[in-house]
């Protein structure tokens, strides 16, 4: 049986690691928004304030790393704690990683289309590039026959 000081240990665990996984939702929140705006900056060619969006999501990617380093000890030990612990916590923990892992694969999804996007968009404005490169060397032929066809006209006094 366990004692009332380990009981009390193993709930506050608990509820730090609620108050972990809590936290780490809601950056997930603030990252899936970022994807959603990304999206719309990158289909409406603004590509300022898209870097200036990755910065951002820059930011919340570097607390999130943060965030999972002091989660690592919870991690490990929360097959043990599991079933030691309040259903209720065990509830709260099991509707959090759901949520959490639930934001992450609408974010990798997100990423993966935007991806594709930019990649397409690339496509495309190396073959417009290539398409103006030929007009231009084009232009500058003709430019060149055309002068070369001219007569010669020489320049007198009268």
């Amino acid at each position: 049986m366990m004692s009332d000081e380990n009981t009390v240990v193993l709930e506050r665990a608990a509820g730090e690691l609620i108050v972990l996984l809590g936290e780490q939702s809601e950056l997930y929140e603030q990252l899936a928004a970022l994807s959603e705006t990304q999206r719309g900056l990158i289909t409406g060619n603004e590509p300022e304030r898209l870097l200036g969006l990755l910065g951002e999501r820059q930011k919340l990617l570097d607390r999130l790393e943060e965030l999972a380093a002091r989660m690592r000890p919870y991690q490990k030990t929360w097959p043990r704690m599991r079933p030691l612990v309040s259903p209720v916590e065990v509830q709260e923990v099991d509707r959090l990683l759901a949520k959490v892992n639930g934001l992450l694969a609408t974010i990798i999804e997100q990423d993966k289309a935007d991806s594709q996007l930019l990649a397409a968009r690339k496509s495309v404005t190396g073959q417009e590039m290539s398409s103006l490169k030929a007009s231009r060397t084009a232009g500058a032929a003709y430019m060149a026959a055309a002068y070369e066809a001219s007569p010669q006209r020489e320049w007198t006094d009268r």
